[in-house]
């Protein structure tokens, strides 16, 4: 051994490190760390809280209704709905003889997993997201920042030593400091007129999706208000294994609130493969804290990777408390516009194309989102039959449709000899700038090119532009 190692110097900053060691180890003792759990209610109001129904009665444009849905897909999924997002912002409608911004009209964003990032971002701050998200999420290497924090910060170890706090809430910190800065779900219901957010994640106790609205918590007699935005990102985001749950308490039962007739009468039905009996089974479940007092919530991706079910429960719930079936029954809606962004990779090609099998991980990940991904599809489908449904009840003055359904699948451009690649990346949290910059480009190819879109644009008298940097033949 080296006479360096036995130092005096060497044996003093040995000394330090050990002191440091130990007095974590004294403050982890003191203050054993707990995950935040949620604020119960002693009892439902449905005046207050953050819920669709109030949001919808103050719309931009009353005659007008704007549905978006962001889908999971990591960082790939963050890139592309950030630049939807900027092409809606560049787009402009003329109504009612003004002209507007498109995202200005937008009245719902539903969002899933990596798409949740830049609509929680965008809800709550506005415009700050074109100035501030690129470098605040997309542009960071998120992957080794959480590494940074769960393997090689001495803090962190001790933290995760204890039973009530796990990876998953350190993963939420990371948005906190990272994005969000202590806020609430409170301050996205009074910081801004915009649209209202839908976050969702799944429940993986019942494989059930669970959003984060008011009208959600009451079913579990607790308070989104104090609930903070980094941690129902976090939740909707959380891929398993790579991150523990988000864990919620579950006061149901105690507040008195009372679920809709229908929840009983569907849950005795006999037949229980229909998605009517699956739902209420959900809710009964939930309200019910004796029996399941907590829920623990992962990726949103597992119940619906496209962000689809949200708006298509509200759509055809018999109890509608979102609000959005009496909105559209009361005839003065004429537009319905509808966009889902699908950032799902090419799963299919990518490991068809290899020799080898498909890796551990891979293997988990397609055990767990392929039924899913064509659950999604048929909700898609379904939510479009909903949706041409009460569209026959429109008239938009044009001597056409009322409604626009604009599909954009990234899977569209495979064959594309600009965005190809980007179909086949894997989902990651670590994706370099490159591919950031082409990802937001190909979002508005995907916009640009669609048919829906362009007649979405010329018959409401709309402007597109689209930045130099991101030219495309339409």
């Amino acid at each position: 051994m080296s006479q360096a190692c036995h130092s005096p110097e060497a044996v003093r900053r040995g000394g330090r490190w050990v002191g440091a060691c130990l007095l974590l180890v004294l403050l982890a003792g003191c203050t054993t760390p707990k995950a935040f759990l949620g604020e119960p209610i002693t009892q439902v109001d449905s005046s207050r809280g953050y819920r669709l129904g109030r949001v919808v009665e103050t719309r931009t444009s009353p005659d007008m209704l704007v549905i978006v849905t962001l889908s999971g897909g990591g960082k790939r999924a963050s890139a592309m709905a950030y630049g939807l997002l900027e092409q809606l912002a560049a787009d402009r409608l003329r109504h009612d003889g003004l002209e507007r911004r498109l995202l200005d009209e937008v009245d719902v964003i539903s969002a899933v997993s990596g798409g949740a990032i830049p609509a929680t971002y965008f809800v709550l701050h506005g415009d700050q997201l074109f100035t501030d998200f690129e470098r605040g999420f997309l542009n960071r290497d998120v992957a080794a920042g959480l590494r940074r924090r769960m393997f090689f910060d001495p803090r962190n170890w001790f933290r995760l030593a204890s039973s009530e706090f796990s990876r998953g809430d350190i993963y939420a910190e990371y948005f906190d400091q990272k994005l969000f800065r202590g806020a609430t779900f409170a301050d996205l219901r009074t910081a801004r007129q915009g649209p209202f957010l839908i976050l969702n994640a799944t429940d993986i106790g019942n494989a059930g999706r669970f959003d984060f609205t008011q009208d959600s918590f009451d079913v579990l007699c607790m308070k989104l208000d104090s609930f903070p935005l980094s941690r129902a990102v976090a939740a909707s985001s959380s891929v398993p294994a790579l991150f523990t749950p988000i864990t919620l308490r579950n006061e149901g039962g105690g507040c008195g609130h009372q679920l809709p007739d229908w929840v009983g009468k569907a849950v005795k039905e006999e037949d229980h493969a229909s998605r009517r009996h699956f739902r209420a089974n959900i809710l009964s479940a939930r309200a019910d804290s004796s029996r399941f007092p907590y829920l623990h919530l992962v990726d949103g991706a597992l119940s619906d990777n496209l962000g689809v079910r949200a708006p298509l429960d509200a759509l055809t719930d018999e109890d509608d408390p979102s609000g959005l079936q009496r909105l559209l029954a009361q005839g003065e809606i004429r537009t319905v516009v509808f966009i889902a962004l699908n950032a799902s990779d090419s799963q299919a090609e990518r490991i068809a194309g290899s020799r080898q099998p498909p890796a551990l991980f891979d293997m988990l990940r397609l055990m767990g989102t392929v039924p899913v991904d064509r659950y999604s599809v048929e909700s898609k489908v379904l939510l479009r039959q909903t949706l041409e449904a009460w569209s026959e009840r429109l008239d938009n003055g044009t001597g056409s449709k009322g409604l626009y359904f604009i599909d954009l699948e990234l899977d569209a451009l495979q064959s594309d000899p600009r965005y190809g690649r980007l179909t086949r990346l894997k989902t990651s949290l670590s994706d370099p700038p490159r591919d950031i910059a082409e990802l937001r480009c190909a979002a508005k190819a995907l916009l640009s090119r669609t048919p829906e879109y362009q007649r979405l644009l010329k018959e409401k008298g709309g402007q597109h532009s689209l930045p130099p940097s991101c030219t495309v033949a339409p």
